[in-house]
């Protein structure tokens, strides 16, 4: 995944690719290019293109530069959000960053990810450190003190990571892979796609007890901020940092404490319930994205660009209370105010085809992959999708279901599930030797995947 720093300067060279009359904004005309230039392979209409704009410049219209159009930094607000994949684009174009460029982008995050307290730091490097975090307001930090707490609780992060590293110099879990996307759609940034390292903290040892207990006293230098605006900045921020080193109940700890200082403010309520579906605690987790959804549309357009995030979670949590038709609708609304929204797209065709709602399914999942086209998780999803489609398409759906694990296994060549389906698929073409083929291929994966889970 990119650093910050890479993220803007490649979104900054995206702008200024687009801007072609140089007036530091991007109108409807350059806007419109550069939708079409970052999706070579959809067929946009004039009314889709026109759609797609209204909503972009509805959504962020406090980023609308009157008619110059879209600013920088409402650019890279709709990355934050989601709504694409800056590697991708950048990559579609074939744009490249300069050693200038890349100097200053990694010389950006290393201020911006600083865990060591330096008493020599100036004014100018502690600004540039704070620019690269809060450019997005999505979790911009906003008081000076509050850094110092970020700093004090990294190095109390670091001091238990060390303490509970095995002899790899690793926490257990750091290095294995999940191989299941959750389609998981996060206010923090991009997720990857195929894996997310997962941490698994002991949390019944003395030395948890007192990093736990030092980053009480980190809670209460929060508390006893000058006012309620700086604790609220506080508490955010220490929750985002715990979050980020997939501390989640002490995450969660303290978004709750932000919930009680600022009780309509969204983001609060929309990372509590991020911790609490992580923690498998569904129901919760429904519970707070509602919360978040109801301050969001109360508060109008000030958290207008959260709003398809919240609605993607929502959907999940209410998958993993077995909601599944509930969470259908929620995806089509994040579809809806975002229709660039891939991650929506895929857990929404995912979703119909759990309940049977296979062409509907086979319209998402493709509209998904136009998107992103190396979206692994939808490919399988969609081959499932035409797999189960009516006997009366029985010569098609065979044929093409097996075309779609294949180009799953070109992503993801371990990926046992895929390959085992591309093997019923082809049986079901009568290609008997090619099946026999794809189960050996299935038990090869397999046996790989096994060591690699239990090390």
């Amino acid at each position: 995944m990119a650093t910050r720093g890479s993220r803007s300067e490649k979104v900054k060279r995206i702008f200024y690719q687009f801007d072609v009359n140089h007036d530091s904004g991007l109108n409807r005309e350059e806007m419109a290019a550069l939708i079409v230039a970052v999706n070579p392979r959809v067929k946009f209409s004039d009314e889709q293109i026109n759609a797609i704009l209204d909503e972009v410049f509805r959504t962020y219209g406090d980023f609308i530069d009157g008619e110059k159009g879209l600013t920088y930094e409402g650019l890279l607000r709709t990355y934050d959000d989601g709504a694409g994949d800056v590697d991708r684009d950048f990559d579609v174009l074939g744009l490249e960053l300069s050693l200038d460029e890349v100097k200053g982008a990694s010389m950006a995050s290393e201020a911006s990810s600083s865990s060591i307290v330096d008493e020599g730091v100036g004014e100018s490097q502690k600004k540039q450190r704070t620019a690269a975090w809060a450019v997005s307001p999505n979790h911009g930090i906003v008081f000076d003190d509050t850094w110092k707490i970020v700093d004090d609780l990294e190095i109390l992060v670091k001091r238990l990571k060390a303490k509970q590293a095995g002899s790899n110099g690793k926490v257990k879990g750091e290095n294995l892979d999940s191989y299941s996307e959750a389609g998981w759609s996060r206010e923090l940034g991009p997720s990857s796609e195929i894996s997310e390292k997962r941490v698994y903290w002991e949390e019944s040892g003395h030395d948890y007890a007192l990093f736990v207990k030092e980053l009480g006293v980190l809670r209460s230098r929060a508390d006893g901020a000058r006012s309620r605006e700086q604790a609220f900045d506080g508490h955010m921020a220490i929750g985002r940092v715990l979050y980020e080193h997939q501390l989640f109940k002490e995450a969660l700890v303290s978004f709750k404490r932000a919930c009680e200082l600022q009780p309509v403010d969204v983001r609060p309520h929309f990372r509590a319930g991020n911790c609490l579906y992580v923690l498998g605690r569904y129901k919760e987790s429904k519970e707070e994205f509602l919360l978040a959804l109801e301050a969001a549309e109360a508060g109008g357009n000030q958290w207008a660009y959260l709003l398809p995030q919240i609605y993607v979670n929502l959907g999940i949590s209410l998958e993993g209370e077995g909601m599944v038709l509930s969470a259908c609708e929620y995806y089509r609304e994040a579809v809806i105010l975002c229709p660039t929204h891939f991650r929506a797209l895929k857990l929404l065709g995912s979703a119909l085809f759990g309940v049977g709602e296979y062409r509907a399914a086979v319209k998402a999942l493709e509209e998904a992959i136009f998107m992103k086209p190396d979206y692994a998780d939808a490919h399988c999803d969609l081959a499932s999708a035409l797999h189960a489609l009516g006997e009366d398409e029985r010569r098609l759906r065979f044929p093409r279901a097996s075309e779609m694990y294949t180009r799953v296994l070109a992503v993801w060549p371990n990926h046992w599930r895929a390959q085992l389906n591309r093997a019923v698929s082809l049986l079901g073409a009568k290609e008997t030797e090619d099946a026999k083929k794809a189960l050996k291929e299935t038990w090869l994966a397999w046996f790989v995947l096994v060591p690699m889970k239990n090390t």
